[in-house]
């Protein structure tokens, strides 16, 4: 992995989802949580100087800066257009190079470049910078597919569209197209359908569990869909794509408009190619071990038995999300489960926790500390759980979504 990409991977690998597994359907156990060491519970130095950082409120200061917000321009036609004429390019021969281990030595980036109206122009170039164009075409970061560019010269100029090389299925390459995040796009209109998505998405979800009346496993009498927040799917697949190294750079409203602009931009594909270092995909950030085990542990919700099929169908990604958020609850003692979810934002952050952490430890950390991030909860929990709620608060506010 390139240097230049460590800051942003490292910071997804710390708001993946949590691999817990359960044994049995009644009563279920939790295996390990795999995806930090921060949650094991060993005595050594290195653990506890760990927990002494997690408690730095430096650290778990969330950032608010003026964000981005372009002249207001509805470009998800364009980014269509973009997208099918990327699409369409021949790969030539060079186009992708791989060392004796397989490895990506060489690619060419295609891009989908033009102004707010008039012709989309295509540009072949290489992982240095040089395309066929002479333009002058800059990121800060290569992040993969989301790359973020800038036509520096000419000036005037967006990129629309881009098509590179990622890895397939089977460990291979194949082409893929995306439109990644760029402030140009960053516009009233494409924010607010990039939240309409969402919306529509979680109605998708919560449809489905009605029509096949899925019910909770701790509410018998209800379906999961009525047991859970109204928002809750929402600002919680926001929240898994703001990285707490990037909000630090930007602040948190810019983290939402990112997330929201690049849903509008992507529809259907918005992180089909997102993986954390944990194994987590897609929209949801699943682990596999948590899709299998929200499959056993409701049938009757017809999920896509398929892993990976499942997380980049995203009506099927945000159906998964809302049962493991159901699941969570049956770690709650009786007298817990009454407690926590008698007011939103309480239920909000035990979920948020949960879902970011195994929330058998979850609950454990709150019977020590009377905190769900309480004590030597791992830092990326504390930060997930404070993050969450402030994009509740802001969807409240800014849409009157909550």
């Amino acid at each position: 992995m390139g240097k230049t990409r460590l800051c942003l991977v490292l910071g997804l690998a710390l708001l993946g989802v949590a691999g817990w597994g359960y044994q049995a359907q009644a009563k279920p156990k939790h295996t390990h949580h795999a995806v930090s060491k921060a949650h094991s519970r060993a005595k050594s130095a290195k653990a506890k100087a760990k927990s002494a950082r997690s408690t730095n409120p430096a650290l778990l200061k969330l950032v608010s800066k003026t964000p981005n917000d372009a002249p207001d321009v509805d470009y998800r036609a364009r980014i269509q257009a973009a997208q099918k004429l990327v699409a369409e390019q021949p790969v030539r021969g060079g186009d992708v190079e791989l060392d004796g281990e397989g490895n990506l030595t060489h690619f060419v980036w295609v891009l989908a470049i033009g102004k707010t109206n008039g012709p989309l122009s295509v540009v072949r170039m290489d992982e240095t910078g040089k395309n066929d164009q002479g333009l002058t075409i800059t990121w800060a970061v290569d992040n993969f597919i989301n790359t973020h560019f800038k036509v520096a010269a000419p000036d005037g100029y967006i990129v629309f569209a881009q098509r590179r090389p990622v890895h397939a299925k089977d460990g291979s390459y194949q082409e893929a197209v995306y439109t990644a995040y760029s402030p140009e796009l960053d516009t009233k209109t494409m924010r607010d359908a990039g939240l309409a998505y969402l919306e529509d998405l979680q109605k998708q979800a919560f449809d489905q569990i009605k029509t096949y009346d899925v019910r909770s496993l701790v509410a018998p009498r209800v379906t999961v869909a009525d047991k859970l927040p109204k928002s809750m799917l929402i600002r919680l697949m926001i929240t898994e794509h703001i990285d707490p190294l990037h909000m630090r750079a930007v602040g948190m409203e810019q983290c939402i408009h990112e997330v929201l602009v690049t849903l509008a931009a992507n529809g259907g594909n918005s992180y089909a190619y997102a993986k954390s270092s944990a194994g987590a995909l897609g929209l949801p950030q699943f682990v596999a071990s948590s899709y299998d085990m929200v499959r056993k542990n409701y049938p009757d919700a017809r999920l896509d038995p398929d892993f990976q099929l499942g997380m980049t169908n995203l009506p099927n990604a945000m159906l998964a999300s809302a049962l493991l958020l159901d699941l969570e609850l049956t770690e709650l003692p009786g007298a817990y489960l009454k407690k926590i979810t008698a007011t939103t934002e309480q239920f909000a952050a035990y979920l948020a926790a949960g879902y970011n952490r195994n929330p058998a430890h979850v609950v454990q950390t709150y019977q020590r500390t009377h905190s769900f991030t309480g004590g030597a909860a791992p830092l990326e929990n504390k930060l997930y759980v404070r993050i969450q709620s402030w994009v509740g608060n802001f969807l409240k506010k800014k849409y009157n979504v909550g």
